[in-house]
């Protein structure tokens, strides 16, 4: 259950294709188990005598939200690394200096 990912030089998208060599279509689910849950299947797929066993969720949306979640926390990193410079900076800057003259 596995697609490949062709593109065209003219075009800058990608397109999955099933077995087939076909753009494979999205479908959504009406199922209990999965109601309006989204997934990939051949065009072929309902025709008579052109079975292509290519199905699989369209895990895109979850993807899609990984990346975001992703790129926040790498935002929250950047942040960190920003504040723990500038507080670097002041410890430096309220360095005591204490002498003792002996006589």
């Amino acid at each position: 259950m596995s697609a490949t990912i062709q593109s065209s030089s003219s075009s800058a998208q990608k397109e999955m294709v099933c077995h087939c060599q076909l753009p494979v279509r999205i479908c959504t689910s009406k199922t209990k188990e999965h109601p309006g849950k989204k997934f990939r299947v051949c065009p072929n797929s309902l025709k008579l005598g052109k079975k292509c066993k290519y199905w699989e969720w369209d895990e895109e949306p979850v993807q899609q939200s990984l990346d975001a979640e992703i790129a926040a926390i790498k935002e929250d990193v950047s942040d960190l690394k920003k504040e723990v410079l500038e507080l670097k900076k002041k410890k430096r800057g309220h360095r005591v200096h204490i002498s003792c003259n002996l006589l």
